[in-house]
């Protein structure tokens, strides 16, 4: 009988969880973890590759029509790249 009455309580509190919270959690985790990534990424660079990543990215915007309103992220990525700026 306490077998029966341990396995409906199991029950019972496994059925209270709400999985989107958990899953919440393991975004908001996992976004964390990039931002850390993405921030030792850039805070490794030298002041001449922060100025040329600064410069590459207003040619960048450009190229890849920011400003007109339709804005093509590959396209960014791609010229970022061959200026010599990749994005982490």
């Amino acid at each position: 009988m306490k077998k029966v009455i341990l396995i409906l309580c199991l029950i019972n509190l496994t059925a209270c969880i709400d999985f989107r919270t958990l899953e919440k959690w393991d975004d908001a985790r996992v976004k964390k973890k990039y931002e850390r990534a993405r921030e030792a990424y850039y805070a490794k660079e030298t002041p001449e590759q922060k100025r040329l990543r600064k410069i590459n990215r207003k040619i960048c915007f450009d190229v890849s029509g920011a400003y007109s309103g339709s804005w093509d992220q590959s396209l960014f990525r791609d010229c970022m790249k061959e200026r010599g700026s990749p994005l982490p």
